[in-house]
């Protein structure tokens, strides 16, 4: 019996041993990997220079925001729809019209004589007031030749006035007429006077009749 006491406490040692083999390999196993993980974060590049990172960031750039029903949302950058010339906001203007066609251009002088040009009717005792104005496109020498020659002009606009009766004053087509009848008497005097005439149209700017 004492044998078999003596050998019990012998048999113990070897449980222990597997015991610390055990957990000395669980150490091992955990240092070795806390000493991976370590090198793994100290040799693994910045999350700037990984590649991978990048294409997601340029990917996610690249693809517009979706708003709360999964449709891409429009971009805040966008340049607006128009004609370039800041009319993103106008509305549409229909269709398009037609050119202007290109033609040569001048400018047009005006200039109206002052006061009234009064006189009595042929037939008539009544008398006639009116006022006259003219028009070129020649240079400012004809307008000048006529404001020179202004008392010439209104002596042989009178006399002609004066031929005239009252059915002459009457009338749309009459009225052109005498614009046309004045336009011929000025341009005389102005051809006799300084050799040139230039005046392209003469207008009535008002008619009395009296």
């Amino acid at each position: 019996m004492a044998e078999a006491a003596a050998e019990e406490p012998k048999k113990k040692p070897p449980i222990v041993k597997i015991i610390l083999f055990v957990v000395g390999g669980l150490l091992l196993v955990g240092l070795g990997a806390g000493a991976g993980l370590f090198y793994v974060k100290m040799t693994a590049p910045p999350v700037e220079e990984n590649p991978l990172a990048i294409v997601i960031d340029k990917s996610a750039a690249a693809a517009p925001a979706a708003d709360a029903h999964g449709k891409p949302a429009a971009d805040a950058k966008a340049k607006p729809a128009g004609d370039g010339h800041g009319g993103g906001d106008k509305k549409d203007a229909g269709p398009p019209g037609k050119s202007v066609p290109s033609t040569e251009q001048f400018a047009t002088t005006y200039f109206e004589f002052p006061g009234n040009f009064t006189t009595n009717l042929r037939g008539s005792k009544r008398f006639v007031q009116l006022s006259l104005g003219l028009s070129t496109q020649y240079d400012k020498a004809v307008i000048e030749n006529a404001q020179k020659h202004e008392v010439a002009i209104r002596g042989e606009i009178l006399a002609m006035l004066a031929d005239q009766t009252e059915a002459d004053m009457v009338g749309i087509a009459n009225r052109r007429k005498l614009q046309d009848m004045f336009k011929d008497t000025i341009n005389k005097v102005l051809t006799e006077r300084a050799g040139f005439g230039g005046i392209e149209s003469v207008f009535i700017t008002a008619l009395v009749l009296q």
